[in-house]
């Protein structure tokens, strides 16, 4: 029943992340060779892009692989690159409803029992993906999966 679903971003996000920092690390090999090598300490300004090629990277990788939505036994709960991880538990949860459109980042809507509607803002999918030039993009395969957690949710508890 876990599963987890991330956005076309984030997949991407985590390839390059690595790639950033292997490129600091590159640059920083290179700084202390040409020192070495050749003497002249000037090169050791290289470690400042190093540095920060690899804090950037290691912030890309970061926030990929925190940005996504999961589903489990309890509920799911999901989180974008920046800001608070949001949850709903089955307990709380009455049904799953269709979103609005306009909204790149909006899977559904949570309507809970007591009356509240919790926006899953859960997918960030940036404006260059091919499905958000034809009318943005398709959540249907994760709100059917969140359909059919509850569903099993209910079915087992009852």
């Amino acid at each position: 029943m876990d599963s987890t679903f991330r956005s076309a971003g984030s997949r991407v996000n985590v390839v390059v992340g690595p790639l950033v920092m292997l490129i600091g690390v590159g640059a920083a090999i290179t700084a202390v060779v040409l020192t070495l090598v050749l003497g002249e300490p000037g090169f050791l300004a290289l470690l400042i892009p190093a540095a920060l090629a690899l804090g950037g990277g290691a912030f890309v990788l970061w926030g990929a692989r925190r940005s996504r939505l999961r589903i489990d036994a309890a509920g799911f709960r999901w989180a974008g690159f920046v800001g608070a991880e949001q949850s709903v538990r089955w307990e709380q949860l009455q049904r799953i409803a269709p979103p609005t459109p306009g909204d790149r980042r909006l899977v559904a809507f949570a309507l809970l029992h007591d009356g509240t509607a919790v926006p899953v803002r859960a997918l960030w999918e940036p404006a260059t993906v091919p499905s958000m030039l034809s009318g943005g993009p398709d959540h249907s395969a994760v709100q059917h999966a969140l359909v059919t957690a509850h569903q099993r949710w209910l079915a087992a508890r009852g």
